[in-house]
C-alpha cells in the first residue's frame, strides 16, 4: 500500500510540475509554468494586469463561463491560479491562464492572444523613448506637488535617462 501511495504521489507531482511551451502543446493538461509565444515565462501565482478590451462589448480573449468579461476589469491586477490547455488533436491546443472570478466559475485568459492585442499588459515590455519622457514629466509634476520626494524623482530619472538617450 505504501508503494502505491508513493507512486501515485510522484505521478501526480510529475503530471502537474511540467512546463508547457508555446507551439509544443500536445494534450489537455494542467501546468505550473508556461513559456509564452514571445519567450517569457508565466507561472502559477504570477500577477497579471488587465489591459484594454478589444471590443465595446468587453474583452474578447478574457472570458468567464463562455461570456466576455466586462470592460470594468481594465487595469485590475489578477493572480494566475491555474495554467491549463484546452483543445483537441485536430484543432490544436491552446493554453489559458485562470484566475478567480466572481462566483465559482474561473475567468479564462487566452494568454498569448490577449497579450498580443493588449487585453493583458506585458510585464516585461520595454518603455519607448516617448513613454519614458512622459513618465519622467509626470514624476516632475508629482515632485513639484510634494507627492513624491526628490530621492524618488532622482531614482526614476536615473532609470529613465538611458531609455531617453538611446
Amino acid at each position: 500500500m505504501k508503494i502505491f501511495t508513493i507512486i501515485l504521489f510522484f505521478s501526480f507531482s510529475i503530471g502537474f510540475s511540467q512546463t508547457a511551451e508555446y507551439g509544443k502543446l500536445t494534450k489537455k493538461s494542467e501546468y505550473k509554468n508556461y513559456i509564452t509565444k514571445i519567450g517569457d515565462t508565466l507561472k502559477v501565482g504570477d500577477t497579471l494586469t488587465i489591459g484594454i478590451p478589444t471590443s465595446d462589448l468587453g474583452f474578447t480573449y478574457i472570458s468567464q463561463g463562455g461570456q466576455r468579461v466586462s470592460n470594468t476589469l481594465s487595469d485590475k491586477k489578477v493572480v494566475v491560479d491555474k495554467l491549463k490547455t484546452y483543445g483537441t488533436k485536430k484543432s490544436g491546443y491552446k493554453l489559458y491562464a485562470h484566475f478567480k472570478g466572481y462566483g465559482l466559475i474561473p475567468v479564462l485568459i487566452d494568454y498569448d492572444t490577449a497579450l498580443e492585442v493588449g487585453e493583458i499588459k506585458n510585464p516585461n515590455k520595454k518603455l519607448t523613448k516617448e513613454e519614458a519622457i512622459a513618465k519622467l514629466k509626470e514624476a516632475k509634476e508629482l515632485l513639484e506637488l510634494g507627492i513624491i520626494t526628490q530621492e524618488d524623482y532622482d531614482k526614476l530619472k536615473s532609470e529613465m535617462t538611458p531609455i531617453i538617450l538611446n
